[in-house]
C-alpha cells in the first residue's frame, strides 16, 4: 500500500525548492494541490478501493512534478519547447526522484505511463487495462482544472477570428492540435474542446459540480463581432454535456 502522507510530506518538500512568488510557479503549485482535491472527489464519488484511491492520489501529486523544471529551465510552460510530463518521468524514473516517495515498485509502472500520457493529444497504444484506466483518470481530472486555471491566470479572449481547421475539428467533436492554433481565438477553442475529452461520466458530473467551465466561459471576453460564433461554440458544447448526460 501506497502511503499518501508521505507522498504529500515528499511533493512539499520538492515543491518547496522553487520560488513561489513566480507566477507560473504558483500557479502548477495551486495546480497540483487542486488536482489531489478533486481527485479525492472523483474517487469517492467512482468508489475506489483503499489501493486504488492512495494510487490515484499519488499520480495527483506528481502528475506535473516536470513542470517546475521546465518553467525555471524555459522560462516557458510550452511543452513544444520541452515537454512537462517526459520530464517528470526523467526526474522521477531516470534521476530516481521516485525512491524519495517509498512507493512500492509493483506501482511504478501505472504512476510512469500515466504521468507520460497525461498531457499527449491521444493515450500511448499497448497498455493494459489498468494502465488505460489510470492514464483516463488523471486526464480527466486535470481537463476539469484546466479551466480555472484559464480563468484565473490566463485572461483568455476572443477578440479574433478563429481558423477554420479548429472550428471544424471543434464541431466534429475532436480534440485540437496544438500546431493548429493560430489566434487567441483558437485556443479559447482548444480549450472549450477538452469536454469532448472526457472519458467517465463522474468526470462531466464533478465538471457540473465544481462550475469550472463555467466560470471559464463568463471570463471570457468576447468582441461584439465574434460574439454569435462565441455563443454557437458555448451552444454546442451544452447540448453535448446535456447527451452526455442522456447516454
Amino acid at each position: 500500500m501506497i502511503d499518501i502522507k508521505k507522498i504529500k510530506v515528499e511533493t512539499k518538500k520538492y515543491l518547496d525548492k522553487f520560488d513561489i512568488t513566480n507566477k507560473d510557479i504558483f500557479l502548477k503549485y495551486e495546480h497540483t494541490f487542486e488536482i489531489v482535491r478533486i481527485m479525492d472527489m472523483m474517487t469517492s464519488k467512482m468508489k475506489f478501493n483503499e489501493e486504488d484511491k492512495s494510487l490515484a492520489l499519488t499520480i495527483a501529486y506528481l502528475h506535473d512534478i516536470g513542470r517546475f523544471e521546465q518553467i525555471v529551465k524555459t522560462n516557458s510552460m510550452l511543452d513544444c519547447i520541452s515537454d512537462h510530463a517526459d520530464n517528470g518521468v526523467d526526474l522521477l524514473f531516470n534521476r530516481d526522484l521516485i525512491k524519495e516517495f517509498s512507493i512500492p515498485k509493483k506501482y511504478y509502472r501505472i504512476i510512469e505511463v500515466s504521468i507520460r500520457n497525461h498531457n499527449k493529444l491521444f493515450i500511448e497504444d499497448g497498455l493494459n487495462e489498468r494502465e488505460l484506466f489510470f492514464c483516463k483518470l488523471i486526464r480527466d481530472i486535470d481537463k476539469i482544472d484546466v479551466f480555472r486555471v484559464r480563468n484565473k491566470f490566463c485572461n483568455d479572449t476572443f477578440l479574433d477570428k478563429p481558423t477554420d481547421i479548429c472550428i471544424e475539428d471543434f464541431y466534429n467533436h475532436k480534440s485540437i492540435k496544438l500546431t493548429d492554433r493560430k489566434t487567441k481565438s483558437d485556443f479559447v477553442i482548444c480549450t472549450l474542446a477538452f469536454v469532448y475529452d472526457f472519458y467517465f461520466k463522474e468526470s462531466i458530473e464533478l465538471l457540473k459540480e465544481l462550475g469550472t467551465l463555467n466560470l471559464y466561459i463568463d471570463g471570457i471576453e468576447v468582441d461584439e463581432s465574434l460574439k454569435d460564433i462565441f455563443n454557437k461554440l458555448v451552444e454546442e458544447i451544452n447540448k453535448y454535456l446535456e447527451e452526455y448526460d442522456e447516454k
